[in-house]
């Protein structure tokens, strides 16, 4: 696993010039993460170390970059509001105090992650909740329109911004790109507790993946976000049950964990987290349509 850069706010100021009130907000995957001002506009600057064996002009084919090319592209081409973008600086190389890095900028989303809002709130409000799968469903739309998938959506990579409460999807480092090469080969990537059934199937890796397992995840998430309770995992569950569940757990509706839902919400959730993609949502926007509808 490749080891973060070490750079101080002031290293990001000289590197970036037009970049004003810079603050480091923390670090994600194999990335620091930068706040700072660029032409009157707040952005998250991103930095990677590049490999020292890896030339510059071979990074996007380098195990260790090649996601972090993947993921500006998918920003880049999104065409979904609820998916975050890409700022003004693309992929970018630069020497910074003495370390070949490379970096980006992308919106930043003055909020909170969704698992921090249940550690410190608890469950969601169901119309929060509704809003919170319409948002991500059409994210999950527009990456599909690109022929991806994104992998790893689960609470920690969603955020809800301040004021307005929408919801956006953030870290496209391991989309899957379902017509090209393979950027992980038959390795799983991802956050298991947020698997599709299909994601652990070795033999159907790559016919077997469509935009209908991130509708799963979404379907974890949303009953996690209403109920405060995964759907198939507890603490002390083992591995192999937790596995076990996911191929053959049907969990009890969220009505019956949380009361006062609206109705319909348990049949759409449910539905989302069918074992198998044949009983999910054929389309994003009959996801959606049924979510507006409640």
């Amino acid at each position: 696993m490749a080891s973060l850069p070490s750079l101080t706010t002031e290293h990001v100021a000289q590197t970036v010039p037009d970049a004003l009130n810079v603050h480091a907000i923390g670090r994600g995957g194999q990335k620091l993460v930068f706040r700072a001002d660029l032409h009157g506009h707040t952005y998250a600057l991103k930095f990677a170390l590049v490999p020292e064996e890896i030339e510059a002009e071979e990074v996007p084919y380098a195990e260790v970059t090649a996601r972090i090319h993947r993921e500006v592209e998918t920003m880049r081409d999104c065409s979904s509001p609820h998916m975050v973008k890409l700022g003004p600086i693309g992929l970018t190389f630069a020497e910074v105090n003495g370390q070949r890095v490379l970096y980006f900028s992308e919106d930043y989303i003055d909020g909170q992650d969704v698992r921090a809002v249940l550690r410190q709130q608890g469950p969601i409000p169901a119309a929060s909740v509704i809003q919170l799968g319409i948002h991500i469903a059409d994210a999950i739309k527009g990456l599909w329109e690109l022929g991806k998938i994104h992998r790893d959506i689960k609470p920690g990579n969603i955020m809800r911004r301040l004021g307005s409460g929408e919801f956006v999807l953030l870290d496209a480092g391991l989309a899957f790109d379902v017509v090209g090469e393979s950027l992980s080969g038959g390795f799983l990537v991802g956050t298991p507790l947020y698997f599709s059934p299909e994601q652990f199937d070795y033999s159907n890796r790559r016919s077997g993946l469509d935009f209908r397992s991130d509708m799963f995840a979404l379907g974890v998430t949303m009953y996690e976000a209403l109920t405060g309770k995964h759907p198939f995992w507890n603490p002390g569950c083992s591995s192999e049950t937790f596995c076990a569940n996911i191929r053959t757990k049907t969990p009890p509706p969220p009505s019956q964990v949380i009361a006062g839902l609206p109705a319909g919400l348990d049949h759409v959730i449910l539905r989302m987290i069918g074992k198998s993609p044949h009983l999910r949502f054929r389309k994003c926007d009959r996801l959606i349509s049924a979510l507006q509808e409640i």
